[in-house]
């Protein structure tokens, strides 16, 4: 078994930045053709192109928004037809946390979180798991961050919104081992998106500080036992695993990849 996707083809979700271009970039380099998805066409063609360099031809940008069922089946239509099958599905398209007390955040807040990555999940695999190869290489990896199991103050909403997404990941997982299709989830701990960085930065120009002390501090302050944030690339070897042969008994499962927060003791 090996960790060569060459011949296959994937479809990478939120791929215009953060983990989800991680993600894209890692399965080309281990021999996939890849279509990325995202909703804002200007970022996705930059990335497109940053991705493919001078292989124009082992990426497809293909812009779509994850709330329109319409939208979505197009997407993976045009994937899967570009690259005469489909083997794996990373669903990583997401709204940006917005730090709120559960109990004063709108409803419809939860429900647009709910609409964009729940739904949003769901509409894709929806889309996807009829075309997906059933020859073993079929593969649906869903990213759900660690609020669905660790308490993170003021992130009700996303942690309710990743729970849902582990509860669809096992439910795919039934469903999808009827045709050989293998559906995890990766579960990724504090991690050194652009959105976090971005937020890293205004914190220590309020407290008079350096982003490197705010995330020290809220490394300690959270409890990760590694002591540092993860890299985007860390969380995307973990997508590799799970697209490639090496994942080919693994189904229904959640991989955290966190750097021991989970497991801190405090």
């Amino acid at each position: 078994m090996t960790v060569e996707l060459k011949g296959r083809v994937a479809l990478v979700t939120g791929a215009s930045r953060g983990i989800g271009y991680a993600i894209a970039q890692a399965l080309q380099e281990h021999g996939a053709r890849i279509g990325v998805l995202a909703r804002d066409k200007d970022a996705l063609n930059a990335a497109a192109v940053t991705l493919a360099g001078t292989d124009g031809e082992s990426v497809l940008a293909v812009p779509a928004d994850v709330t329109s069922a319409g939208s979505v089946h197009a997407a993976v239509q045009r994937v899967h037809e570009w690259g005469g099958r489909l083997d794996i599905v990373v669903n990583c398209a997401g709204p940006q946390l917005t730090p709120s007390p559960l109990a004063q955040t709108p409803d419809t807040v939860l429900t647009s979180y709910l609409d964009v990555k729940l739904t949003g999940f769901h509409r894709v695999a929806s889309a996807a798991l009829p075309l997906l190869s059933d020859t073993g290489t079929g593969r649906i990896i869903n990213i759900a961050g660690q609020t669905a199991r660790t308490l993170v103050p003021n992130a009700g909403v996303t942690g309710i919104t990743n729970a849902a997404v582990i509860a669809l990941t096992s439910y795919l997982a039934s469903e999808g081992a009827l045709r050989h299709i293998l559906v995890n989830a990766i579960s990724p701990g504090m991690t050194l998106t652009e959105g976090w960085i971005g937020r890293h930065d205004a914190m220590a120009a309020q407290q008079g500080t350096t982003p490197e002390a705010v995330r020290d501090g809220m490394t300690k302050g959270v409890g990760i036992r590694l002591g540092r944030w993860a890299e985007t690339r860390e969380i995307a070897q973990a997508a590799v695993f799970l697209a490639s042969d090496l994942s080919s008994y693994i189904t229904g499962q959640v991989i955290e990849v966190d750097g021991g927060l989970t497991k801190s003791v405090t």
